[in-house]
């Protein structure tokens, strides 16, 4: 017998996949992502690093409640809450992940030196998290729609927000990935000299393998988010959403070797002290100029009541003229008058 949260099947091919989830496939994803949450926990605590490693657990305990719905759906395809669990877990469990990516960049750039920013510090994380919360409200606003009022427009009216949810988390990661290309291109075209205060840890092949993997994982959630747009859009009566195999693969092994590939080569464990130690000595954003100083005004010069003032007329020479003098006599040895 059908509960009452249950949906008639018109109503649900038009959006919840008219398949059985496999038991093998997501009882595996979910026990993988189940294994990396107290990993990325116990990680964060030791290296120092609670943001990150609490929003990369917060996206993995998403996806662990996604695959809890989708194995609940082997009892009953067209059970709403079921559905809801799926499809919100699933959904929300990359945009926390992106935001712990976002929390690292600008500590990776701040290591090799200011001079290659592409972005003003003051902007960038604040620019990157209302975007992913954005896309949060979005995603969480179109899966209710779409699950809680079963009817076309409803379910039509569902599917645009969340594609727009959606949407707003590929445009942050395009962006995000755009500026980790121009900050790789000024690292190689731009004549600044790298920052020697943190040459131990750019220098190691540990930070290079680290720089590598980021920017694999960063691909990996980019890629799974155009999978679901299109997954979305398309509807899930769709060859591409009725294929669970390519669901698990692009939706579920992508995500959690993303996830594992930043647990691997943990940031915290890679930066060492040096994971603090960038903001204490990042640089402002613009040169502070030095304060301009206050005129002078000069006052007016005062008479001394006990001095005058001495007149230049006073020292005025009159004019004397010339006395001529006569043609010097010539001198002789001998005086001729004394002569005779």
């Amino acid at each position: 017998m059908a509960s009452p949260e249950d949906c008639s099947l018109e109503d649900c091919s038009r959006f919840f996949p008219t398949y059985t989830p496999s038991l093998g496939g997501n009882v595996a994803l979910l026990a993988l992502f189940a294994v990396l949450i107290p990993i990325a926990l116990v990680m964060g605590i030791r290296y120092n690093s609670i943001v990150f490693s609490t929003a990369l657990a917060t996206g993995l305990a998403l996806e662990v409640m996604g695959y809890i719905g989708r194995i609940l759906l082997r009892n009953g395809p067209s059970s709403r809450s079921s559905f809801t669990l799926f499809f919100l877990g699933t959904s929300m469990g990359p945009n926390f992940i992106s935001g712990a990516m976002f929390h690292v960049m600008p500590r990776i750039i701040a290591i090799y030196g200011p001079e290659f920013r592409t972005w003003r510090p003051s902007w960038y994380l604040p620019v990157f998290y209302e975007l992913t919360a954005v896309s949060l409200v979005f995603e969480i606003a179109g899966g209710v729609v779409a699950t809680t009022k079963l009817t076309p427009n409803a379910i039509d009216t569902g599917v645009r927000v969340l594609v727009v949810g959606l949407a707003i988390h590929l445009i942050a990661l395009t962006i995000f990935s755009a500026h980790a290309i121009l900050f790789a291109v000024a690292l190689r075209t731009r004549h600044h000299i790298l920052d020697t205060t943190y040459a131990s840890v750019h220098s190691s092949r540990l930070f290079r393998a680290f720089v590598t993997s980021f920017s694999a994982a960063t691909s990996l959630i980019l890629l799974r988010t155009a999978f679901r747009i299109v997954a979305v859009a398309e509807g899930f009566q769709s060859s591409v959403a009725q294929a669970e195999v390519v669901f698990l693969i692009f939706d579920g092994a992508v995500v959690f070797l993303g996830g594992a590939i930043l647990l691997i080569l943990f940031p915290g464990r890679v930066f060492g002290r040096s994971w603090w130690e960038v903001l204490a000595h990042h640089p402002p954003s613009k040169p502070e100029r030095p304060p301009r100083p206050e005129p002078v005004h000069l006052l007016p010069a005062k008479r001394s009541p006990g001095l005058k003032q001495a007149s230049i007329t006073s020292f005025s020479l009159e004019y004397l003229p010339r006395k001529a003098y006569g043609p010097p006599r010539p001198k002789s040895m001998v005086d001729s008058e004394a002569l005779w």
